[in-house]
């Protein structure tokens, strides 16, 4: 491929799989559980993975039903209604709490199992894209998605300290968070057909 047209086709594959974590990211830096750096890193180690995963699988051919990895989906149920447990049910000003670090809970493989639990569309998108690939174009493509990776947290973070939906994120981002996410693991799970694998 040439260059232009590569890198047209890399931001157009991560953009088009990712926009819908630009909000699940503004979810987790809204919430005082998930540290700014934390958040980071979860994100850049879940879509590292889900790279890695489909560069291995674009070399030996293997496509992985996405019945069984929307399965995946059960991970950021289970960490939603988690979280919701641990939201105090009678607090009047969610803005004034503080909510303490999660204790032994790595909060940075939290955001990562979400990101890769969320990447279904990812792995249908980057294995059929970098199994077409040279070694060189890889390479590009790579390095372009952790320069997007990094735009998307700054996004993401502008979102949450934006003048106006800033306060209303930060004052009830703790709500948000594990509603956002169980209703992610659903979908994913209902699209990409897990439960007949259950039944």
């Amino acid at each position: 491929m040439e260059s232009l047209l590569l890198l047209t086709v890399a931001i157009s594959a991560f953009a088009a799989t990712n926009l819908d974590d630009l909000f699940l990211l503004a979810a987790f830096f809204s919430n005082r559980s998930f540290s700014t750096i934390t958040v980071v890193i979860g994100q850049y180690l879940g879509l590292s993975l889900l790279f890695l995963i489909s560069m291995i699988a674009s070399f030996i051919h293997l496509i992985v039903p996405s019945s069984w990895i929307s399965l995946l989906g059960f991970l950021p149920v289970i960490i939603g209604i988690k979280n919701l447990m641990e939201i105090r049910k009678d607090d009047p000003h969610p803005e004034s709490r503080e909510i303490p670090p999660q204790k032994n809970s790595y909060p940075a493989l939290q955001v990562a199992l979400v990101t890769m639990a969320n990447g279904g569309d990812n792995l249908g998108v980057y294995i059929p894209l970098l199994a077409s690939l040279k070694t060189l174009e890889i390479a590009v493509v790579t390095l372009t998605f952790l320069v997007l990776t990094g735009l998307w947290c700054l996004l993401s973070y502008k979102m949450v300290n934006n003048r106006i939906l800033g306060r209303k994120i930060r004052t009830y981002g703790h709500l948000i968070l594990p509603l956002v996410l169980i209703a992610i693991g659903i979908l994913i799970i209902l699209r990409g057909g897990g439960l007949s694998l259950l039944w």
